[in-house]
């Protein structure tokens, strides 16, 4: 199956209600977090795009990263290599790492102790608060 991604920034949330808010002209948020959304299945035929979305999120620097997983159904080892890699590469930046998915997901990043690296959640407005809640007490 196909690995599909989409990007999109939003402003981080409002420290007083924290509930983010999200506008048209999101690329402009003076704080904001990384949301890079997936579906499909990540396996060997699809690490190098699994790979290179997870290079673009680095490159654009945001202050935090919620990976949207909850559309894959499959995370093989190649998959769980490369989060590894990213989840090293974010925290060397200091760009806290949120993972949204399902159980079936979940259990493999637990198993590979990646959940000590990468915050595990079942919804992105949940990820979005911890990563708030994370900044707020940097």
């Amino acid at each position: 199956m196909n690995l599909t991604t989409q990007t999109t920034f939003q402003p981080s949330h409002n420290e007083t209600t924290g509930r983010s808010k999200v506008s048209d002209n999101s690329l402009t948020a003076t704080k904001s977090f990384c949301v890079q959304r997936f579906s499909g299945e990540i396996d060997m035929q699809t690490a190098p795009d699994f790979a290179a979305a997870l290079d673009r999120v680095l490159t654009q620097s945001p202050e935090c990263v919620v990976l949207d997983l909850s559309g894959v159904g499959f995370v093989g080892a190649s998959g769980l290599s490369i989060l590894a890699r990213f989840a090293s590469d974010a925290a060397a930046q200091h760009m806290p790492v949120a993972v949204v998915c399902r159980r079936s997901v979940a259990r493999p990043i637990e198993a590979c102790q990646l959940d000590e690296m990468v915050s595990l959640h079942t919804s992105v407005d949940e990820a979005g608060s911890a990563l708030a809640g994370h900044r707020l007490a940097s």
